[in-house]
This record gives C-alpha cells, structure tokens and sequence, in this order.
C-alpha cells in the first residue's frame, strides 16, 4: 500500500479553516479532499449526542420493569415444570412398555395359544368365507365395492393422520 501525503494538508486540518487558498487546492489535490470528508465525519460524530447523555426522562417506568421481570421469572418457573412433567411422562411411557413386555414374556404360554387360534381364524376361516360373499355380488357391484374399501382406507388414513398433525 503507497502511503502519500499533501504538504497542505495537515494545516488545514489542525485549523478546520479551508480557506479560499486551501479550497482552491482540494479542487486539484484528491488527498486532501478525502481528508476534509473525513474531518468533516470526524467532527460531525463528535457532536452527536452521547447516549450515556441521555436526560432522565427517557428511562422505561420502574412499575413496568417490575413487571416484566416478574412475568420473566414466572416463565422460567413453568418452562422448568414442564421440563419436569416431560421427563415424567417418558419415565411413564418407559415403565408401562417394560410391565407390559414382562406380562407378556410371563404369560407368553397362554397368551400364544390364543394368538395362534385368532390368526388361524382371520387367516383360514374369515377371509374365504369374506371372498366367497363378495364374489356372489358379482361384477357388477365391483365400483360400489372398490369405492367403499377407498373410502374406508381414506377414512382410517384421516383417523391416524390427524392426531399427529394436529398436535403441529
């Protein structure tokens, strides 16, 4: 970087005169008219008013600081609580899913054989008997048949759908 200085310059800005001499000199000399910008910033940021200056009159009313520190603090409280009943509400979630994994794993025996005959059921029994009712319709109630099982897939869509974007 090339340092370049105007002899002139200095002069004119320990006086903070520009004269007509020295103003007939910033007209053909480029460093010294950026050093009057400069001093002429300089000065104008040292008469803006200091906000440390500020009169009295201009502070917020104590009452409403009050308040608002206290409706902080309450925030605080209950961001704090519901911290506290989150935890519990896992801790909760966490023991039912053990209790029930225990019962289970206690009562599998039992539990299995009555598994084992609702599937057979669902699996070997209920659904020829279902199709067999549903082919006697025939084609020509296919329409009505596919729009209901639609509508009922819809339906159990919406329904599990829901709660999760609602709660968004």
């Amino acid at each position: 970087m090339k340092h370049t200085s105007c002899s002139q310059e200095s002069a004119a800005v320990r006086s903070g005169e520009w004269n007509g001499r020295l103003q007939a000199h910033l007209r053909d000399c480029a460093i010294c008219r950026g050093v009057q910008e400069a001093a002429r910033w300089m000065q104008a940021l040292a008469e803006a008013p200091q906000p440390s200056a500020q009169p009295q009159d201009d502070l917020p009313d104590p009452r409403i600081l009050w308040l608002r520190a206290q409706l902080s603090q309450r925030q605080a409280a209950a961001e704090r609580a519901q911290k506290v009943l989150q935890w519990v509400q896992v801790g909760c979630a966490t023991a039912a899913c053990v209790g029930l994994g225990i019962w289970l794993a206690w009562s599998w025996n039992g539990i299995g054989g009555e598994v084992a005959d609702a599937l057979g059921w669902a699996l070997f029994d209920a659904w020829p008997a279902l199709w067999s009712n549903l082919y006697a319709y025939g084609p020509v109630n296919a329409p009505i048949l596919f729009s209901s099982a639609l509508a009922a897939i819809s339906l159990l869509a919406i329904v599990i759908a829901y709660p999760l974007l609602a709660r968004e």
